[in-house]
């Protein structure tokens, strides 16, 4: 990277047209394992930790949406890619969106349940999940076995994919066994989705997208992205195609999405010919 740090990629699919995954809040690349794994039949499918995640260097604080699309402007251009597809997931959604508006290499987009305008009620869904990142837990085990019971009550299936997950993103240390990810960058990350400045960078995405809207509940709580968040988006984008799922935001891609991955895929089939 021409910051010399280090991005964490994993790539699959023998394709011509290549997309790139970018994951959410949280995550790393193995959060969008349905999607790579679907996607690569037909593409190279490039997912990466961004920074401050899994394997990736840490995040430069204070850290970000900016910061991450400087590195993934450095990742496309690294990689020496003509056109590429983008599908950002969460916050990946927001770094996506930017990424489109700045780069002609970007040829289609796909949203999943980001980029809209955030409210303060996420950050009662979203700053006391993070507590779990401050813990030192007596072993992975220990640690799956209290992320698992937190999904659980949000009514999400408990699968080998999330097993996977759980112990990517975490590491022993001398005092236990520790989230891979420093609290305070997915805080000032969270956060910058509040500084996001939708009036200046949706009217220059002039490309194909699609938003998937996922409606489904957190829990007992509510939607993380309300419909109407999306409105500036549906307003300033002209070529945007809308899908909405009852799938909640977690299950999005904790889960494996059949109508979604469909919708996806003949969304870049019309958008890649």
């Amino acid at each position: 990277m021409t910051n010399n740090k280090k991005l964490h990629i994993c790539e699959e699919g023998q394709g011509e047209k290549t997309v790139i995954l970018v994951h959410g809040l949280t995550g790393n690349h193995k959060q969008m394992a349905y999607y790579q794994e679907a996607l690569g039949e037909h593409y190279r499918v490039i997912s990466y930790d961004l920074r401050g995640r899994g394997l990736s260097d840490e995040a430069s604080e204070p850290t970000s949406i900016d910061h991450h699309v400087g590195d993934l402007v450095d990742l496309i251009m690294r990689l020496d890619l003509e056109t590429v597809t983008l599908i950002g997931y969460s916050i990946g959604a927001y770094i996506c969106a930017k990424v489109t508006a700045l780069s002609s290499r970007v040829t289609s987009l796909v949203l999943l349940d980001g980029a809209g305008v955030a409210d303060l009620g996420q950050k009662e869904l979203i700053l006391p999940s993070l507590e779990r990142l401050r813990k030192t837990y007596q072993s992975k085990d220990d640690y799956i076995r209290q992320t698992k019971q937190t999904y659980e009550k949000l009514q999400i299936k408990w699968t080998n994919h999330l097993e996977d997950l759980a112990h990517y993103e975490t590491k022993e240390t001398n005092e236990g066994v520790v989230h891979r990810s420093k609290v305070s960058v997915m805080e000032q990350d969270f956060n910058s989705f509040f500084d996001y400045k939708h009036e200046e960078i949706l009217p220059n995405i002039d490309i194909p997208v699609l938003l998937v809207k996922a409606t489904g509940y957190l829990g007992p709580h509510r939607p993380l992205f309300f419909n109407e968040s999306f409105t500036e988006l549906e307003k300033s984008i002209r070529k945007i195609d809308v899908m909405i799922t009852g799938a909640d935001h977690l299950s999005l891609v904790f889960e494996k999405q059949k109508d979604v991955l469909l919708s996806v895929e003949r969304f870049l089939q019309r958008a890649t010919v």
